[in-house]
């Protein structure tokens, strides 16, 4: 990090935004953000303030804005502040391009507005408690399929259990070789973005290629799938519900629609609730006193009985221990837009074209907001709430996710489940470290045993200190 004395700015018209400055430059800096983004951003926000900037000359390259005035700012504001497909170099007239780009995410203005109409119903309370059940059976079977082991990776269990609930929910299967089909096929489309999208060269061996032949089968099955749900109304899955959605003016999806819509709802929901779960075990397993009453709350409420909609409502200790897994690691922490035109931000001119980042994950620890903000506390939710702003694990406003309260109730029914079967305690010294994506790098190690009620906490290593005490 730079010393605070090294201090700069970047002067916008009359403003003078204020920001680090390094020998070797603004992308230096950045390289910084990318490796060590929290920790990074808070040392930002410390040392420079609520507005700052990385650049060179009269034009910052990136501007960083902090707290809820500038998250609502930025987050009611689409229009002026947009969402940008520069990091999507797929070819838009390639069939991995119809699925990367007829989705919600990549839409704006009023053609948002009418696709998210056209999507709720989907997504509707009724809708999701007809998931329950489903929520349910998977995760008992993931739980059977543990019997006998001692230690699991448990995000990579995670990530199994959220892909089969997310397939099952999506597409209405119940072949358990069908579903895995789909969750492989999606899972080769996704596994290499970042190659994928830097070098879209349709060249047998290449990553392009290879997600490009998945993407040719899975567009193939999902056709097949919505010509057979047209016939049959009656069906509750969420590739159901968007077949028969019409808007006022009686406007449908087509079938590129379609599947562009469930390829992205499957793949922006899967691993951020796996993520979610998987530091939700991790910091029960290091909250001993706090796992010890969740449990009892579980014992008292359910009985023995695997949780219902009913029952899960009146799990308050439950809902708090996901609202603060949520605040202190959120899935997206960090997000982005793009300025459409100059605007004002923070008090400062921002250019045209200038990439914005704001950060839940600074938001989620400002003290004025949260008392002893690095802590675990799931009871502080008893007592405060918190606006759309101030609390944003779903981030705000028009592209706030649309499967927010499907995800909280995938993860009451996982972790009501699973920590009713086996006691999780961390591989002793184990390196837990989350990445921008929030995905633990190394893994996240478990020791499982069938739940006896020994809580004790294991030393771990890794930047997770950076982010919580405890």
């Amino acid at each position: 990090m730079e010393e605070p004395n090294q201090m700069g700015n970047i002067a916008t018209g009359q403003n003078c935004i204020p920001g680090p400055r390094s020998i070797l430059g603004w992308r230096m800096n950045m390289l910084r953000f990318f490796r060590n983004p929290f920790t990074y951003s808070r040392w930002l926000y410390e040392t420079y303030g609520k507005t700052v900037a990385m650049g060179h000359g009269d034009k910052p390259s990136y501007v960083f804005a902090f707290g809820p005035d500038l998250n609502e700012q930025i987050l009611t504001n689409p229009d002026l502040f947009k969402i940008s497909s520069s990091l999507v170099k797929v070819p838009k007239d390639s069939l991995m391009g119809c699925m990367f780009y007829n989705n919600l995410l990549m839409m704006t203005g009023e053609k948002h507005k009418q696709y998210r109409r056209l999507m709720q119903p989907a997504f509707h309370r009724q809708q999701i408690v007809s998931y329950c059940n489903d929520m349910v059976q998977l995760t008992k079977q993931l739980s059977d399929s543990w019997l006998g082991l001692s230690e699991i990776e448990l995000n990579h269990e995670m990530k199994k259990l959220t892909q089969r609930i997310a397939v099952k929910t999506l597409f209405g299967l119940y072949n358990e070789a069908e579903l895995d089909q789909m969750g492989r096929l999606i899972h080769e489309i996704t596994k290499s973005p970042l190659f994928v999208t830097l070098a879209p060269i349709n060249i047998p061996g290449t990553p392009f290629h290879r997600a490009l032949n998945s993407a040719k089968q899975l567009d193939a099955h999902i056709r097949v799938m919505i010509e057979e749900k047209r016939k049959n109304p009656n069906a509750v899955d969420v590739l159901s519900s968007l077949i028969q959605a019409r808007d006022e003016d009686g406007t449908k999806l087509s079938d590129d629609e379609l599947v562009g819509h469930t390829f992205s709802l499957y793949v922006a929901g899967h691993e951020t609730t796996a993520n979610a779960l998987t530091w939700a075990f991790f910091l029960l397993s290091q909250h001993p006193d706090i796992q010890s009453n969740l449990l009892d709350e579980l014992d008292g409420v359910l009985a023995g009985n695997d949780p219902t909609i009913e029952k899960l409502s009146s799990l308050s200790m439950l809902d708090g221990v996901i609202k603060e897994t949520l605040r202190l690691l959120p899935p997206a922490g960090i997000g982005v837009r793009i300025t459409s035109s100059s605007c004002q931000l923070g008090g400062f001119t921002i250019p045209k074209d200038t990439n914005v980042f704001f950060n839940q994950m600074i938001t989620h620890r400002l003290p004025e907001l949260y008392d002893q903000a690095d802590l675990f506390k799931p009871e502080r939710w008893r007592t405060i709430k918190r606006t759309a702003y101030e609390y944003l694990p779903f981030s705000a406003g028009e592209h706030m996710c649309m499967g927010s309260n499907f995800a909280i109730q995938e993860m009451k029914v996982v972790l009501a489940i699973l920590l009713k079967r086996y006691r999780f305690s961390v591989v002793p010294n184990a390196k837990i470290s989350p990445n921008m994506m929030m995905r633990p790098v190394h893994g996240m190690p478990m020791r499982i045993v069938p739940q006896d009620r020994q809580f004790q906490k294991t030393p771990v290593c890794g930047t997770i200190h950076q982010l919580v005490d405890f």
